[in-house]
């Protein structure tokens, strides 16, 4: 028996994603012309064939609050994961953007749909709310609590803060920052890393600007300049996710500040595969995987409602680039 071709197979043809392979096969935007028609011939010659829609009326549902669309660095990476592992399996993939007001349509949506992917923290109590529909479901955040009856993916914050703090110290940085709200259970837990390594060697943060009033850019540049004037600025700035390190970079700038050779930023959250116009040193994951990983829990509960509640935690990696350098010793 012939073995089956897959999109893994016609995108080692092409030398492209499985996303773009994906995307082409089923005619979908963001994919021109050309690279649409080399995918198809490589699926000719290669005898590939699309896997039917299981059902047509049959779709995995993403639920998005809102409020997480402002975290679009992070998203935009996952959803595109969640597509092709999606449209792999015969999926077609539906995008809700929730409000916090419940929307009296969407248990209609989720009593129609496959299987639910709940996205963000916020996502937690619709992802309670529709237990009672017995839908197969993916929580992609932290459980509310214990033995929450639901699959859950999350990413390990609170290893990633140790790690990310562990590296300051080791590059003989003692003053060190968190900038970025807590709010959020990541956050928090990435916070809660790094205090814990500093605890570890008898020190603490230098600042905390965990408060949403320091999002604000004059805010955020009224500390920096009274910090920098008075010679009290931090040797490295913790920044809770890639955004916010972007716009410290560009606001300690302002102020004829070099990163990394006057101070140190760094990021949680970051895109490991993806090139940035300011190179952020930090933790990172593949957020395209951890969108494929989600669908994978998903149509694996679809298709077994009787496993074991799972629980998937992913490592962030550790990424040296080029806004972090070793403190110079004084001469």
């Amino acid at each position: 028996m012939a073995k089956k071709v897959t999109l893994d197979d016609v995108a080692r043809a092409t030398n492209l994603s499985k996303y773009a392979v994906s995307r082409a096969i089923s005619q979908k935007p963001g994919i021109s012309e050309e690279t649409r028609a080399r995918v198809l011939e490589a699926c000719k010659k290669l005898g590939y064939v699309k896997s039917p829609t299981k059902n047509n009326d049959k779709y995995i549902l993403i639920l998005m609050p809102e409020s997480d669309l402002n975290d679009a660095t992070f998203w935009i990476w996952v959803l595109q994961g969640t597509e092709s592992a999606a449209t792999e399996r015969g999926y077609a993939l539906h995008v809700k953007v929730i409000k916090d007001d419940e929307d009296v349509m969407l248990k209609t949506e989720v009593e129609k749909a496959a299987g639910v992917l709940y996205a963000g923290h916020k996502s937690v109590g619709c992802a309670r709310r529709f237990l009672t529909l017995n839908r197969p479901g993916v929580l992609m955040t932290y459980p509310p609590e214990s033995l929450f009856p639901m699959d859950v993916i999350h990413t390990e914050d609170r290893e990633s803060g140790m790690m990310l703090c562990s590296q300051m110290l080791q590059q003989g940085h003692t003053r060190i920052a968190f900038y970025g709200t807590t709010q959020r259970p990541s956050t928090l837990n990435r916070l809660k890393g790094v205090q814990d390594v500093l605890k570890e060697h008898n020190m603490s943060l230098s600042y905390l600007w965990n408060d949403e009033r320091y999002l604000q850019h004059p805010v955020m540049m009224e500390e920096l300049t009274r910090l920098h004037k008075n010679g009290q600025l931090p040797t490295a700035i913790l920044c809770s996710f890639e955004s916010l390190a972007q716009s410290m970079v560009y606001m300690l700038n302002s102020l004829q500040l070099l990163v990394p050779d006057d101070i140190s930023v760094a990021s949680f959250n970051l895109e490991i595969n993806k090139e940035s116009p300011i190179p952020v040193s930090g933790t990172g994951l593949n957020k395209q995987e951890y969108g494929w990983l989600a669908v994978k829990y998903l149509c694996e509960r679809i298709e077994n409602s009787k496993l074991p509640f799972r629980r998937l935690t992913i490592l962030p990696s550790l990424l040296l680039r080029g806004t972090v350098s070793s403190v110079k010793k004084e001469k």
